[in-house]
């Protein structure tokens, strides 16, 4: 083969890492603490939420956060900024009996929007074409929180950093600092009266602010109109395959692989079904969590054996491949998440097959 087929296949293949670390990032930020954060509107008619005694310890704080946007429903104007540059979004949230709905919209560039009903996420491209993903796995900072309160410690520092202003509110400022080089930390601005997220940043090396999510305006509701939550264009929301108990991190996974190496604190928290980053075909991906951080494995089969590996990283996500031999058989492994890229690097060369 040709050098400039060569080129061109491996300038297809980083593009496609690229639209998928987007689309990894864009469902993180759907279902992150900053999504689901709102504030009291200073408006009479607004409800009041229920307000939180002061509580003694950061973690506690933290427990806080967990269910608030399960109970208030709210619209406002999210802003969003990586390394990529900054997005602005129309954020629409309502809480039911059943589900959580959400619905994002673009304010920059090509019409787009991103509809959450329960765990299924639908990502609206310009031109019409809808992705469905699931969004288990790639659950919120807030609802991994709760699941990883103990192995969180061993893997964070939680410390106050004193009150702030964020949105004409006064807020708490709580640092999460890593305690090694394998995941990010972060500062979290939770609203002192009624514990809800304002802002989020995460932090990588030297202090660096790899990503912000910020209101910029928002307001408390009784109920969110559905017109506002609807999707504009049809989107079939899928039924749920069956997934391995997430629980259980040693059960083998559903793709026959297994990371040789993952960093300590992290677990396997479920199994998700998307579009390849390379082949675009419906594969198995393994996901990982520490509690705040998380990372898919994906691997299949290289039937073009021309691509070489990739490594690209927007904002805080990193999205590595690289491939490998096995016999006559050709894999490609894909690591797409949130942790530094040299760890994301290290996961890669590590995956090996399932005895």
């Amino acid at each position: 083969m040709g050098k400039g087929k060569l080129g061109s296949a491996r300038s297809d293949f980083s593009t496609a890492i690229l639209f998928s670390a987007a689309l990894f990032s864009c469902s993180l930020f759907l279902i992150s603490p900053a999504s689901r954060a709102t504030s009291e509107s200073s408006s009479p008619s607004s409800p009041s939420p229920k307000i939180i005694p002061a509580l003694a310890a950061p973690a506690d704080w933290l427990m806080r956060m967990v269910s608030a946007p399960d109970r208030i429903s709210y619209r406002g104007v999210l802003i969003y900024e990586n390394a990529a540059g900054l997005m602005t979004f129309r954020v629409f949230h309502q809480p039911t009996e059943k589900d959580i709905l959400e619905r994002l919209i673009y304010q920059d560039g090509p019409y787009r929007e991103i509809v959450r009903k329960g765990d299924q996420v639908a990502f609206i491209r310009p031109g019409g074409d809808v992705s469905r993903f699931h969004s288990e796995g790639m659950s919120a900072l807030i609802e991994r929180i709760a699941n990883f309160q103990d192995d969180l410690r061993r893997s964070y520092r939680l410390l106050f950093g004193g009150e702030d202003r964020v949105a004409g509110r006064t807020v708490l400022r709580i640092d999460v600092q890593s305690r090694d080089n394998h995941r990010y930390g972060f500062t979290l601005w939770l609203d002192r009266e009624t514990g809800l997220l304002l802002r989020s940043e995460m932090i990588g090396e030297k202090g660096a602010v790899l990503e912000r999510m910020q209101f910029a305006d928002f307001s408390i509701q009784e109920a969110i109109p559905s017109k506002d939550l609807e999707p504009s264009r049809e989107v079939t929301w899928v039924k749920k395959e069956a997934v391995a108990n997430k629980s259980d991190s040693s059960e083998a996974s559903p793709s026959g692989w297994d990371a040789g190496w993952i960093p300590a604190g992290f677990e396997v928290t479920g199994y998700n079904r998307i579009d390849s980053p390379v082949s675009k075909q419906k594969v198995d991906s393994v996901l990982y969590s520490d509690g705040l951080s998380a990372f898919s494995v994906f691997v299949e089969e290289d039937e073009s054996r021309v691509l070489g590996p990739a490594s690209e990283q927007i904002g805080a996500t990193s999205a590595v491949s690289r491939v490998f031999r096995k016999g006559d058989t050709y894999y490609n492994v894909t690591v797409i998440g949130e942790v530094p890229l040299g760890t994301a690097e290290r996961v890669a060369v590590s995956v090996k097959p399932q005895r």
